[in-house]
């Protein structure tokens, strides 16, 4: 909500409400009642709150990843999504131990995250002095189309079941 509307709600609603106030409860009172700044005052404050709530205004910024093939980010599950896109934005190569502190993660399961994307042709993961280090393939090469014409879960089902 911009905050002309959210002003505007919450002057409409302190009015009607200092007018029940006035009609209900203290019918000696004059109309605009001392009490309709606090009126305005608390609708104001209720509405942001809700509009904050229930709009969103809280959400966490989302990760820059213009350049990354909207199929990748969106099938990954958590923490391959994180550990892609953080290499990603390390400029493709990382340490994986330097990844993993980073996103708070332990060694394991950054492993298996990253054993999960080289499966999946992901990433290349390659190991220098003794550190795992993940390095991006190209983007031309990523295998996220399918093939015309087959269907590659028969095919993979049946290259499993001959011997």
């Amino acid at each position: 909500m911009r905050l002309a509307p959210l002003l505007a709600f919450a002057a409409v609603a302190a009015v009607v409400l200092d007018y029940l106030h006035v009609s209900l409860m203290c019918p000696l009172c004059r109309f605009p009642s001392p009490m309709l700044p606090v009126f305005f005052l608390l609708t104001l404050l209720t509405t942001a709150l809700l509009d904050v709530f229930y709009t969103g205004g809280f959400k966490p910024t989302r990760q820059q990843t213009q350049g990354l093939p909207a199929a990748v980010i969106n099938l990954l599950r958590e923490p391959d999504r994180s550990i892609y896109i953080k290499v990603y934005e390390k400029g493709g190569e990382v340490s994986l131990s330097e990844v993993a502190k980073e996103l708070g993660l332990n060694k394991l399961r950054a492993w298996r995250a990253a054993q999960r994307l080289a499966e999946k042709e992901l990433v290349y993961l390659e190991k220098r002095s003794g550190r795992l280090v993940v390095r991006l393939r190209p983007l031309e090469n990523l295998p996220i189309k399918p093939e015309k014409g087959k269907d590659n879960k028969q095919q993979k089902q049946h290259s499993q079941s001959q011997p």
